[in-house]
């Protein structure tokens, strides 16, 4: 067994709390071995983050000692026990600087350098920067992380995802022999998080040691030890492997629901939010950057929507358009009937602030005031409610999100979990009818992002559009709609919900090839025995697939409506038309995937080759056995 790297003997850090005190952590005694990937799961404000922090040094121990050790294996002489919380500030930063990678949640990047300045900053600050091989060593690590193609744009002009594998290229610029990791794949879509994960395995196999926070579950069988902590106290978990962690994850699509009318029979109210061909082109050294094209989108009240895509597609880019943060380069935001572009800084500002609640994914929560203060922000300055009733209005909301008892802690006093329910709570200060959320649950455990979303979905009742951006699968199925983005563009829903299994630039690439058909009630689609030439995707309305007896009378197969599919038994098997199709009553709409791009799709998907293949089967042995049975 290899060697303690570091050792924590009787740790325990308090915190005042009033005239009390509050333990974040009760007397821990953990080592933490050379070459190991250990996992730390617990909810919100159990002490995961003030765990790591003791061990970096950036929060004086309470009681007990923290001993870092390195050297070579073959013998004690040879190695260094370094007492952490007995260095003086300076040589903390040293010893921090050359030991220790740290990944925080918020990335801390610097916004006025370039991703590769950033990088190169742990070097510079320990006096080891060299012109030449510093910039390769950032190159390298931006090139790991999948971000080269980035180096030279700011912060401002990349996704919270990207930020997110730059601050771990960062870590890893002064080659750490210990690598801290606080939720560093919370704010992450799957593949990316995936990327991440093999990133510190390679590591650990090259002799790192990786200490990594997480609320994620199916984390588990990839670290090789998990540590819980529950109220400050650690204890060690059983490495279990759920069949639900095996299986891919697909996320489940829902279309946009159709506009109702009103309970008198009147028109549908106006939409919540409409944008018309809106674009988003960033400029720097790198050249230009195209975060949106073409945007098309209308969201009605009422709705509960989710935003998904990987790090990088332009999700929170359409957020900042819709919030009036950031203007779009072309194109039309109407929000509530309000062109909000036409307004100026100052008008948008607060009209924002009375129409709109926003839940930023780094709580942007101010420091010096508590949490009922930062509630009560939004409300005092749009002159909302009597100034009396606002304490009380703030510390109800806090209730909601399970934080009435830290209503007069700072924010540096609680948890980074309980910090986004606050953000949440002074989200909805103003009362809001539009809610926009960029992660709210990211950095969350299961049961306070339950309380969150069960929030979300009451809201959404009451009337409200509630716009969420999220790498959750389990999210999207809760949602009403979801909106899938890739390299700046909208994903067709009827396509997604078709091939779930394809990647978003497959999905992409089928939305902008296929051909749009309509057809009248009755007509013919495809004829028994004809070739086919299309895989088809109906996307509105209902087709009948039909075959015909020994008397040549039609027997109904299926009935097939929106995000259903056929021509897959032919294009997979057949070759020819094995059933009449034609458009029921009402008619049908339909998307029509050409031949080549279809066998295209599938050949880079085989989780999409094999569910054609199954359904092909499926229903050319349902087809034979009702031939049978005439």
């Amino acid at each position: 067994m290899s060697h303690p790297i570091i050792q924590m003997q009787g740790v325990t850090k308090t915190y005042p709390a009033g005239a009390q005190t509050f333990t974040a952590l009760n007397n821990v005694t953990l080592d933490i071995r050379q070459g190991e990937f250990l996992g730390i799961t617990g909810k919100s404000g159990a002490g995961k983050t003030t765990l790591l922090n003791m061990i970096s040094g950036v929060s004086e121990l309470s009681a007990g000692e923290i001993l870092f050790h390195w050297g070579n294996e073959s013998g004690a002489q040879n190695k260094s026990v370094v007492a952490v919380h007995h260095l003086n500030e300076d040589r903390l930063a040293q010893w921090r600087g050359e030991h220790l990678g740290i990944i925080y949640q918020s990335f801390e990047l610097m916004p006025t350098l370039s991703l590769l300045e950033n990088v190169m900053l742990p070097p510079d600050f320990l006096g080891a920067y060299h012109p030449i091989t510093t910039k390769k060593r950032a190159l390298e690590l931006l090139d790991m992380v999948e971000l080269a193609q980035h180096a030279h744009k700011i912060p401002a002009h990349i996704s919270g995802g990207q930020k997110q594998r730059v601050a771990i290229a960062r870590a890893l610029v002064n080659d750490p022999h210990l690598l801290l990791a606080d939720e560093p794949t919370g704010n992450l879509d799957t593949v990316t998080a995936e990327t991440i994960l093999k990133i510190f395995e390679k590591l650990v196999e090259q002799g790192k040691t990786i200490l990594m926070v997480t609320h994620d579950a199916s984390f588990a069988p990839r670290f090789t030890r998990r540590l819980q902590i529950v109220d400050g106290l650690v204890s060690a978990l059983d490495e279990t492997v759920t069949e639900a962690a095996r299986r891919p994850e697909v996320i489940t699509v829902k279309s946009p629901a159709p506009p109702t009318a009103t309970a008198n029979g009147g028109e549908a109210p106006a939409p919540a939010i409409i944008l018309r061909n809106v674009e988003k082109i960033y400029e720097n050294a790198a050249g230009k950057f195209h975060a949106l094209k073409h945007i098309n989108l209308q969201l009605n009240y009422g709705q509960f929507i989710s935003i998904v895509g990987k790090s990088g597609c332009g999700k929170s880019t359409l957020l900042n358009m819709v919030t009036g943060i950031d203007h779009p380069t072309a194109g039309e935001v109407i929000i509530s009937g309000e062109h909000i572009y036409h307004m100026s800084e100052s008008d948008r500002a607060l009209w924002r602030g009375k129409n709109m609640g926003v839940v930023f994914q780094f709580f942007q929560l101010i420091p010096t005031l508590s949490l009922l203060e930062n509630t009560m922000l939004p409300m005092d300055y749009c002159n909302l409610y009597p100034f009396k009733e606002r304490p009380a209005r703030a510390l109800e909301l806090l209730k909601m999100v399970g934080l009435e008892e830290q209503a007069e802690k700072l924010p540096a006093a609680v948890s980074s979990g309980q910090q986004q329910c606050a953000a949440i709570a002074r989200a909805l200060a103003t009362d809001p009818s539009i809610i926009l959320a960029d992660e709210p649950t990211g950095n969350l455990d299961s049961r306070s992002a339950e309380t969150v979303l069960k929030l979300f979905e009451d809201l959404a009742c009451q009337g409200k559009t509630i716009l969420i951006v999220t790498h959750d699968p389990s999210i999207t199925e809760r949602t009403d709609q979801t909106i899938i983005l890739s390299d700046g563009e909208i994903i067709d829903p009827i396509v997604a919900r078709a091939l779930p299994y394809l990647s978003h630039p497959q999905m992409l690439t089928a939305t902008k090839t296929a051909e749009k058909r309509k057809a009248a009630p009755g007509q013919v689609i495809l004829k028994l025995g004809e070739a086919v030439e299309y895989f088809f995707i109906v996307t509105n309305g209902e087709v009948n697939v039909v075959m015909e007896d020994k008397f040549h009378c039609e027997v109904a197969l299926a009935r097939l409506g929106p995000g259903q599919f056929f021509g897959e038994v032919e294009l997979m098997q057949e070759g020819h038309a094995v059933a009449h199709v034609h458009a029921a009553e009402d008619g049908a709409e339909l998307a029509l995937i050409p031949k080549s791009l279809f066998y295209e799709l599938i050949d880079g998907s085989p989780l999409t080759r094999r569910h054609m293949e199954e359904t092909a089967t499926t229903r050319l042995n349902e087809n034979r056995r009702r031939k049978t049975d005439q």
